[in-house]
């Protein structure tokens, strides 16, 4: 199956490197120093699961017409750079090319529809894995979580989708084909956008509020409000999912914070702050719920 990665950040680099390492028809479009890096030296992951190790993709473009129309293309930038990847990647869009985006957020699919024109066939995904660029060309993921979901939202099979998940299983990424995506996908977003608002409204580390049970009581407050919002989205998100995510978040290290949390505090940084925590203040006012924790932290950061 011919596959594009586009974005060879954290979350590409980490797919791109194990879907090459074992498969030949793999393409990454990149940019700027990680497209000369990796043409150079190849792509360098350094992994806790995986290993560490180089590969070097069939191709490493900055233009996808040397990629020509691809079987699968997994989309893995930032938010505020989907649409420029989506009208970029049209060229190797074709009717039955699957389009599946591993971004944050619980509406990915729809804006990809919306940028593509309707083109391909788009699924939803979600990723969870910790990883990070060391510098161009070099990837680094820490601990033994690798897990990706994918799926369609009406449930339907697919068969590139399945094979994709077998492709990825296979080069270390347990992967699942999800007949009920959207489940995966608002479970990550409760504990992503839950936790960066905790850090974000309380301007601290996990340590400083493991120690004061005023911001404890934030950490259940704002994972309820997110709960009540997939409910609402009429997704059967566990009902135990709360307790859960307080449970682990009372064990992070002292010093854990969220990228986002840490985007917001450096001046003239783009971020992802509207798509996570933006999108949860407008799906509580559409949905007419009391949402003061998710609220209070928009309204903190609105316009940054």
């Amino acid at each position: 199956m011919k596959i594009a990665v586009l974005g060879i950040g954290g979350i590409g680099g980490v797919v791109g490197a194990g879907l090459s390492r074992k498969f030949d028809d793999i393409n990454l479009i990149a940019r700027g120093k990680a497209l000369e890096a990796i043409k150079k030296n190849g792509l360098t992951l350094k992994s806790d699961r995986l290993g560490t190790f180089t590969v070097h993709p069939k191709t490493v473009t900055d233009n996808v017409n040397e990629i020509g129309v691809v079987d699968a293309l997994i989309i893995a930038t930032k938010s505020y750079g989907l649409e420029g990847a989506c009208r970029q990647c049209l060229p190797i869009i074709g009717d039955e090319t699957l389009v599946v985006p591993l971004l944050n957020g619980v509406a990915v699919s729809e804006d990809v529809k919306k940028y593509t024109g309707g083109k391909g066939q788009t699924a939803d995904g979600c990723i969870y894995a910790f990883s990070n660029i060391i510098k161009p060309g070099v990837i680094a993921h820490i601990g033994e979580l690798c897990h990706i979901d994918i799926g369609f939202k009406d449930g339907r099979k697919n068969a590139k989708g399945l094979m994709l998940a077998e492709m990825l299983t296979k080069s270390g990424i347990e992967t699942v084909y999800s007949d009920d995506i959207m489940v995966p996908v608002w479970e990550k977003y409760i504990m992503m956008c839950g936790n960066s608002c905790i850090f974000a409204y309380n301007d601290c580390a996990a340590g400083e509020i493991h120690k004061s049970p005023e911001k404890m009581k934030f950490v259940k407050d704002v994972y309820t409000e997110l709960y009540k919002l997939a409910v609402a989205e009429g997704v059967n998100v566990s009902a135990n999912i709360v307790d859960k995510y307080i449970n682990v978040f009372s064990r992070l290290p002292e010093n854990a914070i969220t990228s986002l949390y840490r985007d917001l505090k450096e001046p003239g940084k783009k971020t992802e702050f509207d798509a996570i925590i933006g999108k949860a203040a407008r799906l509580a006012e559409k949905h007419k719920i009391s949402a003061p924790c998710i609220k209070g932290t928009y309204e903190k950061y609105k316009g940054r």
